[in-house]
């Protein structure tokens, strides 16, 4: 199925047009269980539970985000690379995921030399997950983050997240209270 086709099946919750560095994108966020197809997706993202707080990385800019994750390698299925980019960026081994959501970028500017991702448009699926056990000696130093740690869900919302970390993060919320 094309990424057009399958974006026309669902409705986004948040817009935004992020700037990295000299790459301009327009970002929507979706929720849905459904998966986007696999050649577009760049990235695997989670919002990490412990209890009654979540996972909240800071990067070197001093800016908070509520989904850590990173790049899938070649041959390795989302799960694995969601698993292990946890356990690289914040050292916690995690269980009970479920896909919450995908987050679509389209690019606004020009591809940039030796861009290795799918372009113009490429998507980072966001799971839920739950912190189950902790390796300091796993964490692999990573330009984006800074610092990870674990915040009451209360104090999140005082947070300057992104319109569609809110969004997903509300969502999150609500899945877990659904489940009791």
């Amino acid at each position: 199925m094309s990424l057009t086709r399958f974006l026309q099946r669902h409705e986004p919750i948040a817009e935004t047009w992020p700037d990295w560095g000299q790459m301009h994108l327009r970002e929507h966020t979706y929720l849905s269980g459904q998966l986007p197809p696999e050649e577009v997706v760049s990235s695997v993202r989670a919002i990490l539970f412990r209890g009654e707080e979540v996972m909240v990385i800071t990067d070197y800019n001093g800016e908070p985000y509520i989904i850590p994750g990173g790049r899938c390698e070649p041959g390795e299925s989302l799960e694995t690379a969601l698993q292990r980019e946890l356990l690289e960026e914040t050292g916690w081994q995690v269980g009970n995921t479920a896909v919450l959501g995908f987050i679509h970028f389209h690019h606004l500017s020009p591809k940039p030399d030796g861009y290795p991702y799918p372009y113009p448009d490429f998507v980072q699926v966001v799971y839920t997950a739950v912190a189950t056990s902790y390796d300091v000696t796993a964490i692999v130093p990573d330009p984006y983050v800074a610092s990870a740690r674990f915040c009451p869900i209360a104090e999140l919302l005082t947070l300057n997240l992104s319109t569609g970390q809110k969004a997903l993060l509300q969502a999150a919320i609500s899945q877990r209270s659904e489940k009791g």
